[in-house]
């Protein structure tokens, strides 16, 4: 005759605990692989990085540059590409400007007026300096590097 329930039942019990132990074999093999792979990529991205740092390196370290070519690099575009016009108006002599130092004992005093129109000049001297230099160091529109 043939097995009979209990027997079956058994077997069935013992089938899925074998398996159970597979699976757990199974997912510890997984994780483990993926340790492994994940630390042979970071190893492999840091010995590429280091390889292309060291190509650059010794490809800065060997080209010959002449100092014409330094100069060049140096120098913003956008004062290299200066119209001419421009250039003529910066060659041309700059108007003298007058320095005068006075003591503190200075026979005109110094008051409340005179001290805050002092700032004021100061301030707007150098608002029109760094928009000068701005305007000045701007890259042209359409111009290509």
């Amino acid at each position: 005759m043939g097995a009979s329930s209990a027997q079956i039942e058994r077997q069935i019990t013992e089938t899925r605990q074998h398996l159970d132990a597979n699976l757990n074999v199974l997912e510890r093999r997984a994780a483990s692989g993926a340790r492994r792979v994940g630390r042979i990529a970071i190893i492999t991205g840091a010995g590429l990085a280091a390889a292309a740092a060291a190509g650059v390196a010794i490809y800065m370290l060997t080209r010959r540059r002449t100092p014409a070519v330094i100069m060049k690099d140096a120098v913003p575009g956008s004062i290299r590409d200066l119209p001419k016009s421009v250039a003529r108006v910066l060659r041309r002599r700059l108007p003298t400007v007058r320095v005068v130092v006075a003591d503190a004992d200075d026979s005109r005093a110094s008051g409340p007026w005179r001290t805050m129109a002092q700032k004021v000049a100061t301030t707007v001297a150098v608002s029109a300096a760094g928009a000068l230099a701005s305007r000045i160091l701007r890259p042209r529109r359409g111009a290509s590097h």
